[in-house]
């Protein structure tokens, strides 16, 4: 187990070089792709590994400028001493960069995960639950629960639900004065 300040201080201190992402040109090894395979050696505990005992990064193709950014940032977290040495480790890492970032990237900027608080909480906690640790000094309900609180995808679930009722009352409303306007209209038109 792992002190989550640890990991947020790590995190909050992840270089500019890790922001980077230089055009991805095709016949060229990606620059996150490097990135990627040195952090899974890291945490492989072994820098000899064969790319073919890695995660299969064919993938990287398709995402966006702010997923490669993100999964850069990632590599530099993943690169805290705490992930060294923890083979097993390396799918769950694999599904967070890939899967849990994917899904987060139309929402947080690659930036925000070191630079708001909150981001940089979620962004531990995520990746912390993909490797199965709970946070030194928490209880899993008090992980969940926090890292629940922290919850980009279900925050955006809440504003698009209050941005439809919104959308709601002002669509009655509209409907109301309209109503109003002929009811005052046809009291005109009758005198």
């Amino acid at each position: 187990m792992i002190d989550i300040y640890t990991l947020f201080y790590h995190l909050k201190s992840c270089p500019e070089y890790f922001f980077k992402c230089p055009p991805l040109n095709r016949g060229a090894v990606p620059h996150t792709e490097v990135l990627l395979k040195d952090m899974y050696r890291k945490v492989h505990g072994d820098f000899s590994v064969q790319d073919a005992a890695l995660p299969t990064l064919v993938n990287l193709w398709q995402y966006d400028e702010n997923h490669l950014i993100a999964m850069q940032v990632g590599c530099w977290f993943f690169h805290h001493p705490f992930f060294a040495g923890k083979p097993d480790w390396v799918l769950g890492i694999d599904d967070f960069l890939n899967d849990e970032l994917q899904s987060l990237s139309p929402y947080v900027q690659a930036r925000e995960w070191v630079e708001e608080e909150d981001r940089v909480e979620e962004f531990i906690r995520l990746a912390l639950r993909r490797c199965k640790v709970i946070p030194a000094g928490e209880s899993a309900l008090e992980a969940a629960d926090r890292l629940e609180a922290l919850d980009t995808l279900k925050r955006q679930d809440v504003l698009r639900g209050s941005q439809a009722s919104y959308d709601r009352i002002r669509e009655i409303r509209r409907k109301m004065a309209e109503q109003k306007a002929r009811e005052a209209a046809n009291v005109y038109g009758r005198e």
